[in-house]
Formats: structure tokens, C-alpha cells, sequence
């Protein structure tokens, strides 16, 4: 079985952060306000279930009902679909500690911004679509949306205004 993602000698995936990396600096480039990212994705390899995260620092973490708590408590932007909300989860196992293994995700409240800020994502190629893709693409997500770790097909690039609470620094 070949590994699909890189993990340093630190435990780190390099690949993905370097991507994440990009990603809050074509937002700052663009004049958003993002200056955290992850990276949510299925979590397949060796037997895993559940959804899991990788931080801007590169590490990889199954997202657990603590992590899902962060993300809970601020706005959270998903290029290609906006401010997103967690509105259901189910976990792997009745633990607490169980990757979650089904979200359910919904276009978020809108949040009070400046006129300016409001403007400059309405018109941005950072705000609206993931890096790297082409123009022609569709829309990178549909809200509401269901996602399960089982059958989702692509990763998504979260990005907020700072680490979410609880999350590792």
C-alpha cells in the first residue's frame, strides 16, 4: 500500500502544510482576514474511519468532537462555498474521543463584516474557489451538505481568522 500523504520525521505532513500555508497567503494577498488553515479529508489509510484534520502547523489529527467544538465557536470560510456551520455530527463510536464520521454542513449566519471586507470577498478568486483551480470549475461545495468519510472524494480548505479554540497550536 502506497502512502498518499508524507509524514516527516516529526510526525508533520510537510505537503499539506506547505498547501496550507499558500492558502492563507493568497488570502492576506487578497485582503481577507484568514490566518488559519486545515485541511479536513477522509481518513482511510491502515483501517482508519472518520474524518481528520491537518493544521497549519502539518499535523494530522482525527477530528473529534473537541476539534469539531472549535470550528463550532468561530466563522469558518470554505473557498467555493463561504461562511459554512456545522450542523450535525456523528462520531465513529459513542466515545468522546471518536473521529467524526459524518457531517452535516450548512451555509452560515451571515456574519457582521465591514462594507469593505464584504466587497473584497464578493469580488476575491481567493474567497471564492479552492487554490489552484480553474475557472471553469464548479463551486468546490453545495450547501446544505452531508459529508461522509466513507464516500467523500475531496478534501476541503478551512480557513478562519485565527486557530479555533482548543485546537493544538
Amino acid at each position: 500500500m502506497t502512502e498518499r500523504r508524507s509524514v516527516g520525521s516529526d510526525g508533520l505532513v510537510q505537503a499539506v502544510r506547505g498547501m496550507l500555508d499558500a492558502a492563507v497567503a493568497q488570502a492576506r494577498a487578497a485582503t481577507l482576514p484568514w490566518n488559519y488553515a486545515a485541511l479536513l479529508h477522509a481518513r482511510r489509510r491502515l483501517g482508519e474511519r472518520g474524518f481528520g484534520v491537518i493544521t497549519l502547523r502539518g499535523e494530522s489529527l482525527p477530528l473529534t468532537r473537541a476539534l469539531l467544538a472549535g470550528l463550532e465557536a468561530g466563522p469558518i470560510w470554505v473557498p467555493g462555498a463561504g461562511f459554512v456551520a456545522v450542523e450535525a455530527a456523528t462520531t465513529t463510536d459513542q466515545g468522546e474521543e471518536s473521529p467524526i464520521e459524518q457531517l452535516v454542513l450548512r451555509a452560515a449566519e451571515p456574519h457582521p463584516m465591514p462594507p469593505g471586507l464584504a466587497q473584497t470577498l464578493a469580488a476575491s478568486d481567493a474567497a471564492s474557489r479552492e487554490p489552484g483551480a480553474a475557472q471553469e470549475e464548479p463551486a468546490a461545495l453545495e450547501l446544505p451538505a452531508t459529508l461522509h468519510a466513507a464516500t467523500v472524494t475531496r478534501t476541503l480548505i478551512l480557513l478562519s481568522e485565527a486557530r479555533p479554540r482548543g485546537w493544538p497550536a
